[in-house]
């Protein structure tokens, strides 16, 4: 353990009160207790200003070790330490409250230690008969009604009465969806120290019930500035993760699903204030030795700030779960997915985790795109586009979870033992095929049809859970010659129909580019869906690897730098440009551009700027804008753009250490490459 004693840290202490930034004053509860917290250290000189200019007086010496910072402070002033996690370092809440010292120490001493897993389970993909149904049974109306409920109360603050009414509301509603159901229960949770419950609903397993899947959010909201009292709608923070919850429960109870495992969706009282409902629910788990095998926190789930749809927590988290989550959203298709990371005490999953117990937590962006307006009055659904089309994602996502690592069936599921009958429709037998082509199937089953899936060669390339059965098949994406298509159709019961094969030609015009001499370039001269420069015309910079035709820029143009090394330092290996619906180039057609580059051990100064041009041959160019790398290492950075009239157009990729974007960018790490393709006029 070392004393934290830096020189800005003796400074701060020596400056006179008028010398620290003025925070809004926050109204002290009747009954002020004292509160220990554990913070990072990363955090921890704005913290301390922020708390000094909010009236607070440093007791003592602060103590760090393993990256952690231990702090006393009056409970009323939680707020504002909030309010810096928020403000500063994008985290909700950031910190995480202790009830002596002596537990704040503890949490600090074994900081960044493994805590080994409680559960013991085998995380399989094999429950799509229950899955399907409940994913075409969620609707973004009932999610986007219960966000509009829960932000109507002022605030959802947890000493604050409308803290307490929302709960109860929360209860009631649940209770309400799970009526006639005897296997399900909801209770309030009580905490001592202050009067908003925690909810807690709880459908029990049918065959192993003594295992628990916890699917989690908190239903409290802060004003950063006025928490008591102040208007905190939480449209976002966090009634779109309970609201994403609550549609889940109502589309379970709908369509009667039976859990093998029992199944806990939880409301937290007091995430704001240092996590501190979820840590004594996980706590009480933890004590009364109940078998959490897995754990999903919902926090924000209807702000839709990146390219991506979901940014996957790698901090405090267990990876074997977050591997699991990831393929069930993969194999549902619910949307594109990448890492991301949130700091100390983020959310309430960090209590499950402290407690020895995996958890996941999947966020509506990257952490550097979250709300700007949480925790303010302006956390409205307006914010998020006034629908909950994102917060529907999540739904999906949670109830994958639920399904896929909880087992169990739907009504009916076990008694219906008739497969469906399958059969494919289009394209013909024999037939050639390029481009996109729509596969069709007919399917009937003597109850319904779940889903019907389409397979080329052995492989699922999607489905369909509404006739007419169809699927947009890229051709252009398979490699020329004979491929074998069948289609798969599911009911509830798990029963499978699968068609006769047919066999089809795929011949489409290659998408690779070959080096062109006059332009000097890579290009693409038949009008397709795709250009890509391939794995080896564009990989490495200047004279680092093994890039042909260096530098491979329009005209020869643009010199990239030489320095570093190669796969050590900066490239652009390669790049691709495709049309987002999967047809030929055209104009006013969306296209995704793609760049794989490699970005340097310290990436944060990395930056990746993007151009394109309607005249290869003439080039005047646009800037589309610049990206950054998330990790070091070869990665795939995209972006879109709408193309306008030319027959032969190009992109362009600069990829930088440091400076400003330039078409023709100069640095010694720096790399220019061109993509040249033909569109249709």
């Amino acid at each position: 353990m070392k004393r934290f004693a830096s020189a800005a840290l003796l400074l701060w202490s020596a400056a006179p009160a008028m010398a620290a930034p003025q925070e809004t004053a926050v109204t002290q509860q009747a009954t002020d207790r004292e509160q220990w917290i554990t913070l990072g250290e990363d955090t921890l000189l704005p913290v301390l200003t922020a708390l000094r200019g909010a009236g607070w007086q440093q007791p003592g010496p602060v103590q760090t070790k393993n990256g952690v910072a231990t702090l006393l402070v009056k409970e009323s002033l939680l707020p504002v330490v909030a309010k810096v996690m928020h403000d500063k370092y994008n985290r909700c809440a950031g910190f995480i409250a202790h009830e002596s010292e002596q537990e704040a120490t503890l949490a600090m001493e074994t900081a960044g230690t493994p805590v080994p897993s409680r559960a013991q389970v085998t995380y399989s993909i094999d429950n799509g008969v229950t899955v399907y149904p409940l994913l075409g049974e969620l609707q973004e109306l009932n999610i986007r009604n219960t966000i509009t409920t829960m932000s109507n109360y002022n605030n959802r603050y947890y000493t604050a009465q409308t803290g307490v009414e929302s709960a109860n509301w929360l209860k009631s509603h649940w209770e309400s969806l799970a009526a006639g159901r005897p296997d399900v229960n909801v209770a309030t949770f009580t905490h001592p120290g202050w009067p908003q419950p925690s909810v807690i609903l709880t459908m029990t397993g049918t065959t192993l019930p003594n295992e628990v899947v916890v699917l989690g959010g908190h239903l409290d909201s802060i004003n950063g500035s006025n928490p008591t009292t102040g208007r905190a709608p939480g449209s976002d923070d966090d009634a779109s993760g309970i609201a994403s919850l609550t549609e889940v429960i109502r589309a379970a109870m709908a369509m009667g699903y039976r859990p093998a495992r029992t199944v806990k969706f939880m409301g937290y009282a007091a995430e704001e204030v240092g996590l501190k409902g979820s840590k004594e629910v996980a706590e009480w788990h933890k004590n009364n030795a109940v078998n959490v095998v897995g754990v999903l926190q919902l926090d924000m789930t209807n702000y839709h700030g990146s390219t991506v749809d979901i940014g996957l927590l790698t901090d405090n988290v267990n990876a074997a779960q977050n591997t699991f989550l990831t393929n069930i959203i993969d194999t549902y298709q619910i949307g594109r997915w990448q890492n991301t990371q949130c700091g100390y005490g983020c959310s309430d999953h960090v209590s499950w985790t402290n407690n020895g117990y995996p958890s996941s937590l999947p966020f509506e962006s990257l952490m550097s795109d979250d709300n700007p307006a949480i925790h303010t009055t302006s956390d409205t659904l307006a914010q998020s586009g006034g629908t909950a089309d994102h917060a529907l994602k999540f739904s999906k996502i949670a109830a994958g979870f639920m399904a896929e690592l909880a087992k169990g069936m739907l009504a009916g599921g076990a008694s219906d033992t008739t497969p469906p009958m399958a059969a494919l429709m289009a394209p013909s037998n024999g037939s050639t095929v390029t481009g996109t082509t729509t596969i069709t199937a007919g399917a009937s089953d003597d109850v319904a049809v779940s889903r019907v899936e389409f397979w080329v060669d052995g492989a699922l390339k999607g489905s369909d859970t509404t006739a007419p059965y169809s699927y947009a098949w890229n051709t252009s994406a398979t490699a020329n010659g004979s491929r074998t298509l069948r289609v798969k159709a599911y009911d509830a019961a798990g029963n499978v129909g699968t068609s006769t094969g047919l066999t089809v030609m795929v011949n489409n015009v290659s998408t690779l580019a070959v080096y062109d001499a006059e332009l000097m370039a890579p290009k693409c001269g038949t009008v397709n869906s795709v250009c890509d420069s391939g794995p080896s015309l564009l990989n490495g910079r200047a004279n680092l690897g093994p890039e042909l035709s260096k530098p491979n820029t329009l005209g020869g143009t643009c010199a990239d730098g030489a320095a570093g090394v190669y796969h050590g330092d900066e490239s652009v290996d390669r790049l691709k440009v495709s049309t987002t619906d999967g047809t030929p180039f055209a104009a006013g057609k969306t296209v995704r551009i793609e760049a794989t580059v490699w970005a340097y051990s310290v990436y944060a100064s990395d930056k990746l700027d993007l151009y394109y041009t309607a005249n290869a041959n003439n080039p005047s160019w646009t800037f589309l804008g610049t990206l950054s790398p998330t990790k070091a290492g070869s990665q795939v950075l995209s972006a879109t753009y709408t193309l306008p009239a030319g027959a032969q157009q190009a992109v362009r990729a600069n990829f930088r250490y440091g400076g400003s974007a330039n078409v023709c960018a100069a640095g010694s790490y720096t790399d220019h490459d061109d993509l040249v393709f033909s569109v249709t006029p």
